[in-house]
């Protein structure tokens, strides 16, 4: 059974805001992927790859407008970050006072298991003055009676949403393919996970 294919990145670029995006416009470009998902001390940020060039959550949707504020990509707070798309994912690290990286792609030959996670999501969030919720292939999500809005980087048209508020539907996935190794003995266990694709159910 052939491994997953794996290897390190080179960081050393890295060293402020500025050559931060342009690393990771570098990486979308490179290996040919599409989404960014950023863990970082001040909440979570999605963006998006368009012709190599990132846009994230808080470029789209304006406090004055929609009444979020969402987290900026900042070199300071960040704590990880993915690049993904169906070719592979990139994913960078912040271990202590350094930054690893690695990039991780398919390999025909390796089991893998595809899982679907629903993300949060009840309704398509518009702005205070109507302004559509759907905008540069974002679309502003909220959950539930508390409201918890959030961004994804996918067009969810309202159709998506169930029109019953007794029974609230999620229509975002993420798809991770989860991969799978075996031991000496033959047992199976899943040694290394990825974000592949995000993608939409109708209810």
């Amino acid at each position: 059974m052939s491994e997953v294919l794996c290897q390190k990145l080179s960081v050393d670029g890295i060293v402020d805001d500025g050559t931060l995006v342009s690393w990771l416009e570098e990486q979308a470009s490179n290996w040919k992927l599409n989404y960014l998902l950023a863990h970082a001390e001040d909440g979570l940020i999605w963006g998006r790859f368009d012709n190599d060039r990132l846009t994230t959550a808080e470029k789209v949707f304006h406090k004055s407008d929609f009444k979020v504020e969402f987290p900026s990509l900042r070199l300071l707070t960040l704590q990880q970050c993915r690049v993904f798309g169906q070719n592979g994912e990139v994913l960078l690290w912040r271990t202590g006072e350094k930054l690893r990286s690695r990039l991780v792609q398919d390999n025909p030959d390796t089991d893998n298991i595809p899982e679907r996670q629903i993300l949060w999501g009840t309704q398509k969030e518009n702005g205070k003055n109507g302004e559509d919720g759907e905008k540069n292939g974002f679309t502003l999500l909220s959950d539930g009676s508390q409201g918890l809005k959030y961004a994804v980087p996918i067009s969810v048209k309202e159709d998506y949403f169930s029109k019953n508020k007794q029974k609230l539907h999620r229509p975002v996935r993420l798809l991770v393919h989860h991969y799978i190794t075996y031991d000496n003995d033959g047992v199976a266990r899943i040694h290394l996970s990825r974000l592949v694709d995000l993608t939409t159910k109708k209810n």
